[in-house]
């Protein structure tokens, strides 16, 4: 008669042990597998912005304004109404419906005559990167817009980190971005001179860049506090090339707002001209120059420039500076 065997101690530490090795080896796998798939779901959504900015230029031979901070009212009045390019776009991602909910008669932040401040509350997932930790909404005393629907996504305000508070600008280079306040022209693809492909128009931006543990981005507008019209606050909506891509700062500053940024491993994802998207290296070529009138799209902050251009990043947020770029997926 045989006698029956059990496991010795030693042999179930081994057990536990190589049970322990293959679970630490398949969650790495698990976790990257899952992040391919908020990224191939964040790439979607960029495309769906790309095909809504084309069908919006069809409509309108133009592309949106970046954000309505100056419109001309009776009497001459500058007075702005806050909605930005993301908001423009509502008709040509399904969201009509919402769209023509509102009142844009009136900020976008109203809530006592018109529901424009409440539906400014409403998030919408075209707008949001699974990747990304913000909030769907947030509600902030240094904003208009209490709660306000955030985003994962701004448009391209220039190479430069200016024209967030100018009211007008006859240079073009400082100015040199796909979407503006409306102190600018609004642009077209016949301004995007350095080719569609060649150029940024939206970009990835990710929450908790700075020290205040946030990125301001916001889905229908932005605007600083105000009890009647829109104000200041363009950050919210629209980003630049000059502060590099992921830069994570330990100052509350503005800055940490403007640039493009993602919670994807190594960089972030953009959308061109041509309406492509494109996952860009935090590495790229970047040369952080701020603009200077004498020799812009140069780099370097002062007299005298240098004879080589500014880096291939800021080149790609400039619609028309000119230098050929060279390959940077």
């Amino acid at each position: 008669m045989s006698k029956s065997r059990g496991f010795t101690l030693v042999e179930l530490l081994v057990v536990i042990a190589i049970i322990g090795m293959l679970v630490g080896l398949l969650l790495p796998a698990v976790q990257a597998a899952r992040e391919a798939a908020r990224r191939m779901q964040c790439s979607n959504n960029l495309k769906q912005l790309g095909l809504a900015s084309h069908n919006y230029h069809d409509a309108h031979k133009k592309f949106p304004i970046g954000q309505h901070i100056y419109g001309n009212t009776a009497g001459g009045v500058f007075r702005g109404l806050g909605y930005n390019w993301s908001f423009a776009l509502l008709p040509f991602i399904e969201q009509s419906n919402l769209y023509n909910q509102f009142d844009n008669r009136f900020p976008f932040f109203e809530k006592t005559i018109t529901k424009n401040g409440i539906l400014a509350a409403t998030p919408l997932p075209a707008f949001n990167c699974p990747s990304d930790i913000k909030p769907v909404t947030i509600d902030l005393t240094s904003e208009a817009q209490r709660p306000s629907a955030t985003s994962s996504y701004k448009g391209v305000n220039g190479a430069y980190n200016n024209g967030y508070s100018t009211l007008t600008n006859a240079d073009a280079a400082a100015f040199n971005g796909t979407f503006e306040r409306d102190s600018r022209a609004v642009y077209g693809m016949n301004n995007l001179t350095d080719g569609t492909s060649n150029t940024i128009i939206i970009a990835e931006t990710k929450w908790g860049m700075n020290a205040s543990k946030r990125t301001r981005t916001y889905l229908y507008g932005s605007s600083d506090p105000s009890t009647t019209w829109a104000t200041g606050a363009t950050e919210g909506s629209l980003l630049n090339g000059q502060t590099a891509m992921n830069w994570v700062i330990t100052v509350a500053t503005s800055s940490a707002n403007r640039t493009a940024g993602s919670f994807h491993t190594g960089g972030a994802q953009f959308v061109f001209g041509d309406g492509s998207v494109h996952f860009l290296s935090e590495n790229i070529d970047h040369s952080a120059s701020g603009y200077f009138s004498a020799f812009p799209y140069m780099q370097g902050n002062t007299a005298p420039r240098n004879t080589m251009p500014f880096g291939t990043y800021q080149r790609l947020f400039a619609v028309g500076d000119g230098q050929a770029v060279n390959p940077f997926d």
